[in-house]
């Protein structure tokens, strides 16, 4: 596979304490599951404006610059650094190359090169850096994204910088947060540093952030312990479902990942989830229908959207659970077999480890502290903080 090849560029208008954030509607409308987190920005001095898409388990960013060969098409033309007033090419000599992720070019020039599977983004050097990416393989970007933001922890202290993170990290910053809308035609705010919520109610729960295992691990791992379906604990998931295992970043654990669409769960945690998702609905007489995607599925009559349950995660602070509502625990959509009536789906799939992804955070509001280690998370109405789309 190749590489993804670029120079970098100051993007002024990232310096700022928040940016937009766009997220599907999950819960009316149906739910893409290829669809991501989306961050807006501005670029040449406001000039321009980018989607780019949200990883929270990488540590790197970028877009789409011309010329790109081959290019992942998107939703607006690509950025053109000779057009920009804000573009700089960064040399070696000022400290601007992270040995990591960059090598050097003719003329003391940085480039970065990064191979993987697409879903990775940028690295904080003090002032907001993207690199600009002249060749992208393999870029799932859903045809819109123009490149990657990351919101992922640097695992080990970076030649360039002691900063943990390349966004709101910079300039002294340690914290970001967010608050997940289900509207379609909103977006809320991505906050950073003074513009972080002070977590000054009892109604937050808190968990630590758990170390990186991996020198190029960025993903957030908290220790989760167990599940609970509406007030009963399901005693059958047990704890070391969600052990970590060192020898594949992506195998075992727990992460939250707001660039994640659904929740994915330890196969053999999952198991034990879908029986007794399944057992308490049929107890209630609902029906099961098959559903492409999907392990469970039921006719979604209106006896039955009563009954689904609630789900609450367990990590291992005693205090520290994190409540998942019926409409956020399944997708309710139209039946498209047979044309008629709707069906719910339980939202989460089965994997290798368990990532809490993005459609189990709507309407709460995170909090990641990373100079104390720590992730807070309360119940919120994020309709509130957004604004209408047009």
């Amino acid at each position: 596979m190749k590489p993804w090849t670029c120079g970098v560029a100051i993007l002024t208008a990232l310096l700022m304490h928040h940016l937009s954030l766009a997220i599907a509607d999950h819960t009316t409308r149906g739910f893409n599951t290829s669809s991501k987190a989306g961050v807006y920005v501005g670029t040449g001095n406001g000039r321009g404006q980018f989607l780019l898409k949200v990883d929270a388990t990488s540590i790197m960013m970028w877009l789409q610059c011309e010329p790109c060969r081959p290019q992942a098409q998107q939703g607006r033309p690509l950025f053109v650094p000779r057009d920009s007033p804000s573009f700089v090419a960064v040399h070696g000599a000022s400290g601007g190359c992270d040995r990591r992720f960059f090598t050097p070019l003719p003329n003391n020039l940085c480039a970065f090169h990064y191979t993987g599977n697409g879903n990775r983004d940028g690295v904080d050097l003090g002032v907001i850096f993207i690199g600009c990416a002249h060749n992208s393989v393999i870029f799932r970007n859903d045809g819109i994204y123009a490149g990657v933001v990351g919101l992922g922890r640097v695992p080990q202290p970076s030649p360039v910088s002691s900063q943990p993170h390349v966004l709101g990290m910079s300039h002294g910053h340690t914290s970001f947060s967010y608050c997940l809308s289900g509207e379609t035609n909103r977006q809320g705010l991505l906050r950073f540093g003074t513009d972080v919520p002070v977590l000054h109610t009892s109604r937050y729960r808190t968990t630590r952030i758990r170390p990186a295992l991996h020198a190029q691990d960025g993903a957030y791992h908290v220790s989760l312990v167990g599940v609970s379906l509406g007030a009963h604990i399901l005693d059958a998931v047990r704890p070391e479902m969600f052990g970590r295992r060192g020898e594949d970043v992506g195998e075992g654990g727990c992460i939250i990942d707001i660039g994640t669409p659904l929740t994915v769960m330890a196969q053999e945690a999952y198991s034990v989830v879908e029986e007794a998702v399944w057992s308490e609905l049929q107890r209630h007489g609902a029906e099961r229908v098959e559903q492409h995607d999907y392990g469970l599925c039921v006719r979604a009559t209106e006896a039955t959207k009563r009954r689904l349950p609630s789900m609450s995660l367990h990590f291992a602070e005693e205090e520290a659970t994190l409540v998942v509502s019926p409409k956020h625990l399944f997708l309710i959509m139209d039946d498209m077999y047979k044309k008629a009536g709707q069906i719910a789906c339980l939202a989460m799939r089965p994997g290798r480890r368990t990532v809490i992804g993005a459609l189990q955070q709507v309407d709460t509001r995170f909090v990641f502290d990373l100079e104390g280690d720590r992730i807070s998370f309360a119940p919120e109405s994020c309709t509130k903080e957004t604004t209408l789309v047009v």
